[in-house]
């Protein structure tokens, strides 16, 4: 099903909106970076990649237990997009990748300690969800009226 166009106005107001002492700040001024940083394996492929100079794929696949290929490539692929990854193949044989942050990479990395200190500090936990109240099934009737209206 396709998807009705969004107003322009609306999605600009609906991202801005956090305002604070009078200035007002939108969450994805960058493109897509908020929809790449919440997808899952992006911030710790961040903080895997700040931690080496230059990591080859393979490195990247063993750093971050769980990930599969394709989804390593996927966020690879993601962050290279946004200019947070440098790719750079060697024409060797075999052929050798090797990724690196770049400067707005590592910068957002930095940017990111606060919020993981803050996220570490245990912020307080979301309420539980209601409990789901059950609906008292109708009753047609003691057992003993049911059996006497199947009897002939």
């Amino acid at each position: 099903m396709k998807r009705p166009p969004r107003d322009r106005e609306f999605a600009r107001e609906v991202a801005c909106m956090i305002q604070i002492d009078g200035a007002q700040y939108c969450l994805d001024p960058a493109g897509g970076l908020v929809e790449v940083l919440g997808k899952r394996w992006t911030l710790p492929l961040i903080g895997v990649l700040g931690n080496r100079a230059r990591s080859r794929f393979s490195e990247l696949r063993d750093a971050l237990p769980g990930i599969g290929s394709k989804s390593l490539t996927e966020r690879l692929r993601d962050l290279d997009r946004l200019g947070l990854v440098h790719r750079e193949v060697f024409p060797e044989v075999p052929l050798r990748t090797e990724y690196r942050l770049t400067d707005a990479g590592a910068s957002l990395r930095r940017a990111l300690v606060p919020l993981v200190r803050w996220a570490g500090s245990a912020p307080p936990s979301p309420p539980a969800p209601a409990a789901v109240k059950e609906t008292p099934r109708r009753s047609t009737g003691s057992p003993d009226a049911r059996r006497s209206r199947k009897s002939p």
